[in-house]
């Protein structure tokens, strides 16, 4: 496997997970807890739910769609426990990632915003 088709395959996971987490966090009854920013130990929860849900969504996206998002040379195992742990590794990653995204997104439409004022 190659260093820089996983980079390319973890970004591209990342920036899907990223827009399908913030696509769930708009819906109604979830909105009002994974999008408003509270203190103390409920905010902590409130950020532990939303890396568990990118998570997951980077999980499952790495399930259902391996060979559409793979480059050549990344080969997702067929053994269900084997693929279960590789999706789960990628589904942890682009977590990571998908925060990254979403800072970047919010600093480029900050930076938008204060340019057409």
């Amino acid at each position: 496997m190659d260093l820089s088709g996983m980079m390319t395959y973890v970004a591209a996971l990342s920036v899907s997970t990223e827009r399908i987490t913030e696509f769930i966090k708009r819906f109604p009854k979830a909105s009002d807890y994974l999008s408003t920013k509270t203190t103390g130990v409920r905010e902590d929860l409130r950020v532990i739910c939303v890396h568990l849900l990118a998570i997951v969504i980077g999980g499952v996206l790495c399930w259902f769609f391996p060979t559409q998002l793979a480059p050549t040379g990344i080969v997702i195992p067929v053994e269900f426990a084997d693929r279960f742990g590789w999706c789960l590794l990628f589904g942890v990653l682009a977590s990571g990632g998908s925060s990254f995204w979403n800072s970047a997104l919010d600093t480029f439409h900050g930076v938008k915003t204060k340019l057409g004022s």
